[in-house]
């Protein structure tokens, strides 16, 4: 029984991470749509994809990095 406590953990810790993910997605494509309003249509659609490929990549080496510090044998959270 209590292995499947365990998993409720993970489950809910994950699902922590999803929502916190998704809000700082909301985040970014909100600061990305204000950056990018006042832009001529054709640099507006220009804009607003190298801003979202700029944040994904921005979130993959920021993830990167956190996991590298987290393998680091005397750092503790």
């Amino acid at each position: 029984m209590t292995w499947l406590l365990g998993q409720w953990d993970v489950i809910f810790i994950l699902l922590q991470i999803i929502v916190i993910d998704l809000l700082l997605g909301g985040d970014n494509a909100v600061v990305i749509a204000m950056a990018c309003r006042k832009l001529p249509p054709h640099q507006r659609n220009k804009a607003i994809i190298i801003g979202t490929a700029g944040a994904i990549v921005a979130r993959v080496v920021l993830l990167i990095v956190a996991v590298k510090l987290l393998d680091l044998p005397y750092l503790k959270l």
